[in-house]
């Protein structure tokens, strides 16, 4: 295994085309890592025709700067035209962003399909071939059964999506049903992941962004209380690689409050446990309204007992966050906190 993953991240640093990086972003002595977002169809743009360009840059400018690494592959939504094309390959097409329910119409490989999955382990094998023995490689973030992130999300919008057949009245939810979504199939798609990363990343932790899971049951019928069971289920099935294991969540905000949300809650019970992080919701120096205070934000990190904290590089750049950047990067890792 890799060193534990602890400290400062920064992430949100890639723009398509945009290579090498802003050395800045490397030389920053409170970050310890980089957390590199990228998508599918960026680096297999055609079968077996791989750009590597941006990833070499980053694990070269990381070697120089003695950083970590983070990668965050985006399938899903994200993957390929030529993957939609190959034959068993299901799709369905949705209208879904976190923030914006107007966003263009894309197709979904449905998350339990087994050649969408079967096309992206063996992208995973190119990649891990490429960059598995890196000692900067770290952590990778698991994603396969997902949709616009590596976080375990799905369409779940209840109105307004108008690419959804007229039966549905708008509603994700009921295009799932029709389907055939079950809990049981999702888990058993992660669970098949989780194998697959654990073979083909050996050396890297293994991080599990939770999402609540859809509300529908393996009876087909609307049930709120499944969410939270399918994605205690999800981790379970990544917690059989105990020590290999990470979980995070990507939302914090720097609310009075501490967050009493399952994915918070979840995050700092596993505290000692296994590496844990969290990553902020949006960028406190462009959504101050929405993010609220990064200090607050700090102090939610901290309370949970997490390794790594993963903020927006706008964030790192900011010169009014300097303070509360130096004192997150001396006070992480948290875990020295926990029970466990």
């Amino acid at each position: 295994m890799s060193a534990r993953p602890t400290g400062l991240v920064a992430f949100d640093i890639y723009e398509k085309g945009k290579v090498p990086f802003p050395e800045r972003v490397f030389s920053d002595a409170r970050a310890s890592g980089v957390d590199v977002d990228i998508q599918w169809d960026n680096l297999e743009p055609a079968p077996d025709t791989f750009d590597w360009s941006a990833l070499d840059c980053v694990f070269a400018q990381a070697d120089a700067n003695h950083k970590f690494v983070v990668l965050a592959v985006i399938p899903g939504f994200r993957s390929p035209s030529w993957v939609l094309q190959l034959p068993g390959v299901q799709t369905q097409s949705f209208k879904f962003a976190y923030f914006n329910k107007e966003t263009e119409a894309k197709a979904l490989p449905l998350p339990w399909n087994e050649a969408y999955l079967h096309a992206w382990f063996t992208f995973l094998g190119a990649l891990a071939q490429r960059y598995g023995d890196s000692p900067e490689f770290r952590l990778i973030q698991v994603a396969g059964p997902t949709s616009v992130s590596t976080e375990m999300s799905l369409p779940d919008h209840k109105t307004g999506d108008t690419a959804l057949p007229p039966a549905t009245n708008g509603s994700d939810i009921a295009e799932w049903k029709a389907l055939g979504y079950t809990p049981d199939k999702y888990v058993n798609a992660w669970t098949e992941t989780f194998d697959q990363y654990h073979q083909l990343f050996p050396h890297q932790y293994l991080s599990l962004s939770r999402y609540p899971g859809l509300p529908i049951g393996n009876n087909g019928r609307e049930e709120p209380r499944t969410r939270p069971d399918t994605v205690n289920r999800v981790i379970a099935a990544g917690m059989r690689y105990q020590q290999q294991f990470a979980l995070q969540e990507n939302g914090i905000k720097g609310g009075e409050k501490q967050p009493s949300d399952h994915e918070y809650v979840a995050v700092r019970d596993h505290c000692g446990e296994i590496v844990t992080g969290l990553q902020n919701s949006r960028s406190a120096t462009k959504y101050p309204a929405d993010q609220g205070p990064l200090d607050r934000a700090l102090d939610h990190v901290t309370a949970a007992g997490v390794d790594f904290w993963e903020v927006y590089v706008s964030d790192v750049d900011n010169p009014s966050m300097t303070d509360v950047l130096k004192q997150a990067s001396a006070q992480l890792p948290a875990h020295t906190q926990c029970k466990h």
